[in-house]
């Protein structure tokens, strides 16, 4: 979700079909995963590390609005924080996140399923390259 939100602030239009066209296995019993190394092999290594990263993630996407800014590092967040076409309160207006209390709206999925691309492929560019979001000002109620 971070790459989304930072690239929705960007100013990344983002448009996915209804359907998926494409997948990836992510299943420990899955076959053509079993020998593939995963990240939290590692996780003994560079302990506590997970909770710093976390902090430092919500508060660059603005999910943590209850802390200080200063409970969190700002190291190299002007190369991997957030753009300046669109806010990340926008993001979350538009698809149902309450970021203080840490959930979606009720039928998120619902919507996004069913209303959702039927109301924002009107707001497809001209030119195919996604969902123009300026033009957007629907706000997600649940």
């Amino acid at each position: 979700m971070s790459i989304g939100i930072r690239g929705f602030t960007i100013g990344y239009d983002y448009y996915a079909p209804q359907r998926s066209v494409c997948f990836h296995h992510y299943a420990a019993l899955n076959q053509n995963r079993a020998n593939v190394p995963h990240f939290w092999e590692n996780n003994k290594k560079y302990a506590g590390t997970g909770k710093k990263a976390m902090a430092r993630l919500l508060g660059i996407v603005h999910m943590n609005p209850e802390k200080s800014r200063s409970e969190w590092s700002h190291v190299e967040e002007d190369i991997y924080g957030l753009g300046m076409v669109r806010t990340p309160e926008k993001f979350y207006e538009t698809f149902g996140i309450d970021v203080v209390k840490k959930k979606a709206q009720k039928r998120l999925c619902k919507f996004v399923v069913g209303k959702m691309h039927h109301q924002f492929i009107l707001k497809l560019r001209s030119d195919g390259m996604g969902i123009d979001y300026n033009t957007i000002k629907y706000k997600h109620k649940g």
